[in-house]
């Protein structure tokens, strides 16, 4: 680190009382600033080193991140006072607004501002909670006791047993911190760092970091909208896991093959409505194709550099990490274009998701670092802003669209409009993103909610440990462990879930912005928005140097601006009449038709499939019959016991042999080559027939001959 000027301009600004450095105030302060966030940037790319060391596994990396945290408290809270005690009200004029916002969040760098010993403590505890999380090996993954969490990860989505997966899932809770220690040492913070700013409640201060005035409250009021339609697909979801005794109950998190239950996409399968083509071309083509890991988010790039904001910086590529642990960590040293991303290789739809996400935020770093203004405190600041979290999640929406799918090879466009069956696509892919979206929606009000009633006293402190769970089987109809909730960095460092929700609102409100400026619901939306990404670029420009509400108006192209729920509603209309279908099969309603598409010949990837010995493509060999069994969507209760999958067996070819290792693997999976070997067979089979029919004429006829001779010579 750079040996500190701060002492010496403290004593030039303690002498701004005479006449002679007065009108240099100003000026005096700018520089203070300056010097600051050049500290700042130090200490960032110090701790954003120690980060990733620790994600990666080095040697004593625990240790290191431990101290660079520790450091870092004391730093910033040594810096505030510094600012709070040169700072007078006649530094700024009125037109200063760049140098009065980067003051202010300076002035708020959030619980840094503890006392030391309180953040050595916060730190501690999250940051020893995940490292025991990320490297413990001995989870239960069902038919091996000593796995690895990505291992688990990847368990949970194959089994089907549900004895076996509550005790994979209670193997996964034995290594979570202690809900006492939390609520005895760790969730107080909040309250003590919310009056080191001289806010009166814990919310007000949360709502200060989402920079939004009564921001828990519009989500309460947000939520109070979504929740029938959350409420539809969670009884959707009890109805064919369970059957219908179990509609209106909580469902255990467990069954829906998840840790937390904040994501129910690994129980789609189950779920999916009667026409699903379009998930199992998805699903097989993903799999073909290999995208997961390194070329999930080259993919990602792609799109990215499709709707015009360039390309990403090539270092990206050769210094992150793709062969960890899900879900994408980004570790951003504070410096212009320098993030790196950890993630893991496996292949699914929400990782293909994620991928572009995490590839969105990570462009929306560097287009905010392009701006002038944009210094560390403008580009880093302790703040949670809806907008970081809403254009990336827009980008995510768009990997699914008909065209940008088509682009990537996954699901011909033609397909998707073949005669009557667009709507029946747009239904999968509503709900393929509805049982990602909607309990995330749920889970961030919730963890939230859940921290506040504690501080406010709302729950006694005898009922404290096991309120979690009570609390979420009333909120979010979902049966989970007390536990679980410390898995989240957000809980384990008291961070306030809001800007996400409100991000996870507000990426809907864009997508239909842009939506609505089509021609027609066929036209190409990501070819649109590549022609007019300006608002978008303009609201990632701006960094924290505006406060994002005030960003709303320019970026939804309104008069009027705010966060609303009906964009979000909207989006899903073909699934919630679809639900209300499946809920009350007695009502009236006129189903489309859906007309086969024709059979697909076989055409060369658009993405080639690499082989090599660190990322094979794994297939399915369906080598146990029973692994066969296809989910036609009709059936209820989840079969236990017998793995399904609605991807045919035909849809996925058989691997390669040993012997033709060199071959080319189809590009997509189809039934043509199978119809035509069964066709090859029937023909053999009737050619077969008639020659036996043929010889057994030929043969009668010779009996009879013979019969007619002996009985002319008798």
């Amino acid at each position: 680190m750079r040996p500190s000027l701060l002492p010496a301009l403290f004593l030039l600004l303690s002498c701004s009382g005479s006449s002679m450095f007065r009108s240099d105030d100003r000026l005096m302060l700018e520089s203070l600033v300056e010097l600051i966030e050049m500290d700042y940037e130090d200490h960032c790319e110090q701790r954003a080193a120690a980060s990733w060391d620790e994600l990666v596994g080095a040697p004593a990396a625990l240790q290191r991140k431990l101290e660079r945290d520790k450091v870092y408290g004391i730093f910033s809270k040594k810096q505030t006072h510094e600012i709070r005690s040169v700072l007078t009200t006649h530094m700024l004029s009125p037109n200063d607004d760049i140098l009065r916002r980067k003051v202010k969040l300076l002035l708020e760098p959030g619980d840094t501002m503890l006392d030391t010993e309180q953040w050595i403590r916060l730190v501690t505890f999250g940051d020893t909670a995940l490292h025991n999380l990320r490297y413990a090996t001995d989870y239960d993954c069902g038919s091996n006791a000593n796995c690895t969490l990505r291992e688990l990860h990847k368990s949970l989505t194959l089994q089907h047993d549900d004895e076996t997966l509550r005790r994979m899932k209670a193997s996964w809770e034995q290594k979570l911190s202690s809900v006492d220690e939390y609520r005895q040492h760790i969730l107080p913070l909040l309250r003590n760092a919310s009056k080191e700013y001289n806010y009166t409640t814990v919310e007000e201060y949360w709502d200060s970091l989402a920079e939004y005035e009564g921001g828990l409250l519009k989500a309460r009021e947000l939520w109070d909208q979504v929740k029938p339609l959350y409420l539809k697909l969670q009884k959707y979801v009890s109805l064919r896991l369970r059957g219908e005794d179990a509609i209106g109950k909580p469902i255990p998190v467990h069954l829906l093959k998840s840790l937390t239950g904040d994501d129910w996409s690994n129980v789609i399968e189950l779920l999916l409505p009667k026409h699903a083509d379009i998930y199992q071309k998805l699903h097989a083509n993903l799999q073909l194709k290999n995208l997961g890991g390194e070329k999930a988010y080259r993919r990602a790039a792609k799109l990215i550099e499709e709707l015009n904001f360039g390309p990403l910086e090539p270092q990206l590529w050769t210094e992150s990490n793709f062969n960890g642990q899900c879900p994408p960590i980004l570790v951003d040293s504070c410096k212009p274009n320098n993030v790196k991303i950890y993630t893991c290789k496996d292949v699914s739809i929400a990782n293909y998701m994620d991928a572009h996400e995490a590839v969105m935020k990570i462009k929306y770093k560097e287009v905010t670092a392009l701006h002038s203004n944009n210094t560390y405190v403008l580009r880093d600041a302790n703040r949670y802003s809806a907008l970081y979290e809403a254009i990336p999640g827009f980008a995510s929406l768009l990997s699914l669209t008909p065209h940008a799918l088509n682009r990537a090879g996954l699901y011909p466009l033609e397909r998707f409009n073949y005669r009557n069956n667009p709507n029946h696509h747009r239904l999968v892919l509503q709900l393929i993103i509805a049982l990602r979206d909607l309990p995330k929606l749920n889970y961030y009000l919730a963890a939230d909610e859940w921290r506040l009633q504690v501080l406010m006293g709302s729950i006694t402190s005898s009922k404290v440990v096991s309120s979690w769970s009570e609390f979420r089987k009333n909120f979010s109809l979902v049966d989970s462990a007390d536990v679980e909730l410390l898995s989240d960095p957000y809980v384990t460092f008291n961070k306030p879930f809001l800007g996400k929700f409100m991000g996870l609102i507000l990426k809907y409100q864009i997508y239909q912005t842009f939506a609505e400026e089509l021609i027609s619901d066929d036209a190409d939306l990501a070819q649109h928005v590549s022609v007019d990404n300006s608002r978008l670029m303009e609201a990632m420009s701006r960094g924290y140097g505006v406060l994002w509400p005030a960003m709303l108006s320019d970026l939804l192209a309104k008069r009027e601006y705010g966060l609303e729920f009906t964009a979000l509603t909207d989006y899903f209309r073909l699934l919630d009449e679809y639900l209300d279908n499946q809920l009350d099969p007695s009502l009236d309603t006129n189903e489309m038709e859906y007309e086969e598409p024709p059979v697909e010949t076989p055409v060369d990837n658009e993405i080639p499939i690499e082989k090599d010995a660190d990322n094979e493509v794994e297939l399915d060999t369906h080598a146990n019959i029973l692994e066969n069994v296809i989910d036609t969507g009709d059936d209820g209760p989840m079969k236990q016991g017998v793995e399904t999958s609605t991807v045919g067996v035909l849809e996925i070819k058989n691997p390669v042999g040993a012997n033709n290792e060199h071959d080319e693997i189809p590009a997509e999976a189809s039934y043509s080559t199978y119809w035509w070997i069964g066709i090859a067979v029937a023909l053999a089979v009737v050619v077969l027939l008639i020659a036996i029919i043929a010889k057994k004429r030929h043969s009668h006829r010779k009996q009879l001959e013979r019969q007619r001779r002996d009985t002319s010579h008798a």
